[in-house]
């Protein structure tokens, strides 16, 4: 009788276990925010995920997590701050200044596209703010910091960030502004 009720509790604790590691379909335990954003985007449902923090911004596009990676923006271009020898380009000082307020010192979740590396060395990734289901990549071309930058095999997402583009061009928003004069 005493091994009927081992042989019960041992089969408990198996199922237990299991049940756990499948974690109900969120990737590395991230639960709710994950399946938000699954829901806005279901291509990234079986991209690589990482979840990571990020130390410090680079320029509008790039930027260093805390493990020493440095991650590209896929799809998106801001305007030259630091390429050497070139001047500082038209907004991007806004562009940079915007990123480094959004993602400095915050969690993050980074998604692959096909391609996981640029000829740098860098990730390239679709990044999300942790809580904020939109796409932070899609942001900067949407609020005009940003224009779009198709290179193939990374463009899951360019009809979305061009309409985002024409949007912020025909709005006249950031980089589409009118010259002040």
């Amino acid at each position: 009788m005493k091994m009927n009720v081992m042989k019960k509790l041992i089969a408990v604790m198996i199922l237990m276990l299991l049940a756990t590691a499948c974690g109900g379909g969120s990737k590395q335990g991230t639960g709710g925010f994950v399946q938000e954003i699954y829901k806005q985007y279901p291509t990234l449902k079986d991209r690589k995920t990482t979840i990571t923090e990020v130390k410090r911004v680079v320029d509008g596009d790039t930027f260093e997590t805390k493990a020493g990676d440095k991650v590209r923006l896929i799809g998106v271009n801001t305007p030259e701050t630091v390429k050497p020898g070139s001047p500082v380009e038209k907004f991007g000082k806004e562009a940079s200044n915007f990123t480094k307020t959004k993602l400095t010192g915050k969690k993050v979740y980074l998604f692959a596209d096909a391609g996981d590396k640029d000829k740098y060395g860098r990730l390239l990734r679709y990044v999300f703010i942790d809580g904020d289901p939109v796409m932070f990549n899609e942001t900067l071309v949407r609020d005009g910091y940003a224009n779009t930058m198709s290179v193939a095999p990374n463009v899951m997402f360019q009809d979305l960030f061009r309409k985002q583009e024409r949007q912020a061009r025909e709005s006249k928003r950031g980089l589409w502004a009118d010259e002040k004069t």
